[in-house]
């Protein structure tokens, strides 16, 4: 479940940056709910319109939509402001939170 609500920065969490005239970002929240359907009891996600909340747009460096911020450990360890496939969101997930997934997820093939 995509998360609306951002009132801090959990330690460990996704950021979807969107805004409601993107047509890309239209395909690419569709990638990120199914995304939070497997692993959004792991890290949270959160939905983030950047038109509603441009100060967290700006804290974060988001200059463009859709933008994907991926917190660790509390601090920000990278960014994309591209379209993700559901392939290259998982691998980009693994990558940075695999030591914190379920048997379920590293075993998740699409």
């Amino acid at each position: 479940m995509i998360k609306n609500s951002l009132n801090t920065i959990p330690d460990n969490a996704v950021l979807y940056f969107d805004n409601d005239w993107c047509a890309q970002c239209y395909g690419e929240t569709n990638v990120v709910k199914d995304f939070t359907q497997i692993v959004g009891d792991v890290v949270p996600f959160y939905e983030i319109n950047v038109n509603e909340k441009p100060e967290l747009a700006q804290k974060f460096e988001v200059w463009s939509a859709p933008s994907i911020v991926l917190i660790k450990n509390g601090k920000k360890v990278d960014q994309f402001s591209k379209f993700l496939d559901f392939n290259q969101f998982k691998t980009l997930f693994n990558y940075y939170f695999s030591s914190l997934k379920s048997k379920e997820v590293k075993e998740h093939a699409r």
